[in-house]
C-alpha cells in the first residue's frame, strides 16, 4: 500500500457507460444494518487504521439463510497512545468498547444483531475472518484474525460461539490480516492459513510526512515482513488442535507483506493451489505438491511482479474461471495509478503426470491482460481493496466488483483534484463486444463514496441473485440489494461432503447449460479480508435447464446430474 505516489489522473473512464437493466439500491437502514466500524483513530495515525475490517457472510443457524458477521477495531489504550511518534490528541472521554457484530437473517428482508447471545461481544484489534466447519460437526465455525492474536470461535449448535482459541492451541500472534480454510492435506478435515502483515507495534510506528509537520501513513517498505502460517488440524485424544507446519510445508517466508489470498487450482491437479496477493513486495503462488508441502512457481508463472516487473501494491484477491473456457483468471486490487490487475492463463495447462510430483508444466503462464479487458483506464483512479468475481444479472458472464477508498484523508488533501478519499464502488459488466468489460458502477447504482475496504456477494432475500455488502473504515457498512430487471434464470448449489470436508471447500462443479460449460469452485476466504457465501450461483440467461451437472467432490469422488430445472437452490450430499 504505496501512500507517498503522486499522479495526474482525465476524469474517470466509464462515467457515462449503460448498466444495462443491472441495479443496485441501498437497503441497509430499510434491512436493519447498523454496524459501524470502529479503527481506533484518534490523531496518532497507527499504521492499522487505514486498513479497515472485513465481513463474512455464515449460515451459522442451518437455517438456509445466510447471516452476516462483521469484524471490528477497536480504541487504542491509553498505554498504546502513548507509544505514538505523534503528538498526543486532545484529552478525550472514554470510549465504549467496540465489538464486531453477528446479523441474523430474518427471512424477511431485515436483520437482526444478535451478537451478545451468540457470545461474540469480545474486544480486539481485529481485521479479517473465514467460516470453516473445522471439526465437521455440521456448524460452521469462525476464525477472526488482527493486530495481536488470531481467535478461533467453535459453533454450539446453539446459536452461540465459544472462545477455544487456547483449548485448540493455535497461537499465532503478530500482524494477521486474511485467512482460509482448507484441506490442504486430504484428509477430510480443514486446515488453517493464516495471512501475514508487517511487523509493527505502537512502539515501533514510524512517522512519515510528505511537508510540513501533519504525520502520514508510510506505507510497507520501512517495515519488515512477517511470514504467512499454515495450521494443520488433528484429531488428539478426541479433541480438534491445531500444529503450526509451515516450515515443514515449505511456507516459511519472512519476505511477504500479505493482504490477500484465494484458492486455486491453477494446474488442474486436483490439488488447492494458493495465489497470495502482497503489498508492494513479489505475489506468491503456491503450488501444493500432494505431499504436505508447497512450492512457489510465482515467478515461474509472471504472477510474482506488474507488466513491467515491479511488485504493485497487491490487496485483494479473487480467482475464477472467467470466460468459461476452463481457465483461471486472477483479478487483484492495488493502489491508485497502478489499476486493477487480472492474470489470464495463457495456455491450458498440461495433463499432470503421476507421482512424484512434477515441477510447474512448462506450458502454464499466466499474463496481465487488465488492459485488453478493458479494466485498467478505469480503475486507474481508485485505490482498490476488496475485489469480487460474480454474476450480476444472471447472464452466464462473470462480472466484476470493486471496493475502493484511499488511505490518508491528508495526503489526498495534496494531491490532483481527482483524488478522493472517499471513492465510489467500481462495477464491470461482462459485455460481448471489444473490451468485453464496461464500468457500470454509478449508472448501476452503487454511486456512493465511501471509504471502501471489503465487498461481499450473498443472496440475503431468496431471489436467487445476487446482493452486495461493503464496508467502510471508519464508517457504516452497505448493503445492496439486486434489483436489476430482467435477469436470468438461475441455479443455486450449496455442497456437502461426506468424506470431503463437510463444507465441500475445494470441490468443482461444472454446468452445461446450452452448449456452455460454467465451472466454480467452492472457495473459503477470498477478496480483501473477507468471505462471499459459499452457496454457488449459476446464471443460466435465457435457459430454463441445465443438461448436467458434474461435481468434483475433494476426496476424487465425481457425482453427475442431468437435466436440472432453473430457478431453484439444491443441497446436494456427497455420496
Amino acid at each position: 500500500m504505496c501512500v507517498l505516489i503522486l499522479c495526474l489522473w482525465s476524469s474517470p473512464a466509464g462515467a457515462g457507460a449503460s448498466a444495462d437493466g443491472v441495479r443496485f439500491t441501498d437497503v441497509t437502514k430499510r434491512a436493519g444494518i447498523g454496524f459501524v466500524q470502529t479503527n481506533g483513530a484518534a490523531g496518532q495515525k497507527f499504521y492499522p487504521e487505514t486498513f479497515g475490517s472485513g465481513v463474512c457472510v455464515i449460515d451459522y443457524d442451518r437455517d438456509g439463510w445466510p447471516d452476516l458477521f462483521f469484524v471490528n477495531g477497536r480504541v487504542w489504550t491509553p498505554e498504546e497512545q502513548r507509544a505514538a511518534a505523534a503528538p498526543q490528541p486532545p484529552r478525550r472521554p472514554p470510549a465504549p468498547p467496540s465489538h464486531p457484530a453477528l446479523y441474523h437473517n430474518n427471512r424477511d428482508g431485515t436483520f437482526t444483531d444478535v451478537t451478545g447471545p451468540a457470545g461474540l461481544a469480545f474486544e480486539s484489534y481485529g481485521m479479517g475472518c473465514a467460516v470453516g466447519d473445522y471439526d465437521n460437526d455440521g456448524f460452521p465455525d469462525l476464525a477472526v484474525t488482527g493486530y495481536g492474536a488470531v481467535r478461533l470461535f467453535h459453533n454450539t449448535g446453539k446459536g452461540a460461539f465459544l472462545d477455544v482459541t487456547e483449548a485448540a492451541r493455535l497461537s499465532d500472534t503478530g500482524w494477521s490480516t486474511c485467512a482460509i480454510w482448507f484441506d490442504y492435506d486430504g484428509d477430510g478435515d480443514l486446515d488453517l492459513f493464516v495471512c501475514h502483515y508487517v511487523q509493527w507495534s505502537p512502539h515501533t510506528d514510524l512517522a512519515c510526512r510528505l511537508s510540513g509537520s501533519v504525520k502520514l501513513f508510510c506505507g510497507p517498505d520501512p517495515y519488515r515482513g512477517e511470514s504467512n502460517r499454515l495450521y494443520r488440524n488433528d484429531l488428539v485424544n478426541g479433541r480438534r488442535v491445531f500444529t503450526d507446519v509451515t516450515q515443514a510445508a515449505g511456507l516459511l517466508n519472512p519476505n511477504g507483506k500479505t493482504l490477500g489470498a484465494a484458492l486455486i487450482d491453477y494446474n488442474d491437479d486436483e490439488r488447492l493451489d494458493l495465489i497470495v496477493a502482497n503489498d508492494q513486495v513479489p505475489n506468491f503462488l503456491y503450488r501444493n505438491n500432494g505431499d504436505g508441502t508447497f512450492t512457489d512457481d510465482s515467478l515461474l508463472l509472471g504472477l510474482s511482479v506488474g507488466r513491467f516487473g515491479v511488485a504493485k501494491a497487491g490487496m485483494g484477491v479473487d480467482a475464477a474461471d472467467l470466460f468459461n473456457d476452463g481457465g483461471i483468471a486472477i483479478l487483484v486490487g492495488n493502489f491508485a495509478g497502478e489499476g486493477l490487475t487480472l492474470h489470464l492463463r495463457d495456455r491450458p495447462a498440461v495433463s499432470p503426470p503421476a507421482a512424484p510430483p512434477a515441477p510447474m508444466a512448462s506450458a502454464v503462464l499466466f499474463k496481465d491482460q487488465a488492459p485488453r479487458l478493458g479494466l485498467t483506464r478505469p480503475s486507474l483512479p481508485f485505490l482498490t481493496f476488496g475485489v469480487a468475481f460474480f454474476d450480476a444479472n444472471l447472464d452466464g458472464r462473470l462480472d466484476i466488483v470493486a471496493a475502493n477508498g484511499h488511505v490518508d484523508a491528508d495526503l489526498v488533501k495534496s494531491l490532483e483534484r481527482h483524488v478522493t478519499y472517499r471513492e465510489r464502488p467500481l462495477l464491470f459488466l461482462a459485455e460481448s463486444g471489444q473490451p468485453p468489460y464496461a464500468e457500470v458502477g454509478e449508472a448501476a447504482g452503487l454511486s456512493t463514496p465511501m471509504v471502501g475496504r471489503s465487498v461481499v456477494y450473498l443472496d440475503y432475500d431468496g431471489d436467487g441473485d445476487l446482493d452486495l455488502v461493503f464496508t467502510d473504515n471508519g464508517g457504516p457498512a452497505r448493503l445492496y440489494r439486486n434489483e436489476g430487471r430482467p435477469k436470468g434464470h438461475w441455479l443455486r448449489m450449496t455442497l456437502r461432503g461426506t468424506a470431503s470436508n463437510r463444507d465441500a471447500i475445494g470441490a468443482v462443479v461444472k454446468l452445461t447449460a446450452g452448449g456452455v460449460t460454467q465451472r466454480r469452485m467452492v472457495k473459503n476466504s477470498s477478496g480483501y479480508l473477507s468471505q462471499s457465501e459459499s452457496t454457488l450461483t449459476f446464471g443460466l440467461g435465457t435457459r430454463d435447464t441445465a443438461e448436467r451437472i458434474e461435481i468434483h467432490w475433494p476426496s476424487g469422488r465425481v457425482q453427475t446430474l442431468e437435466q436440472v430445472g432453473a430457478d431453484q437452490r439444491l443441497v446436494v450430499s456427497e455420496p
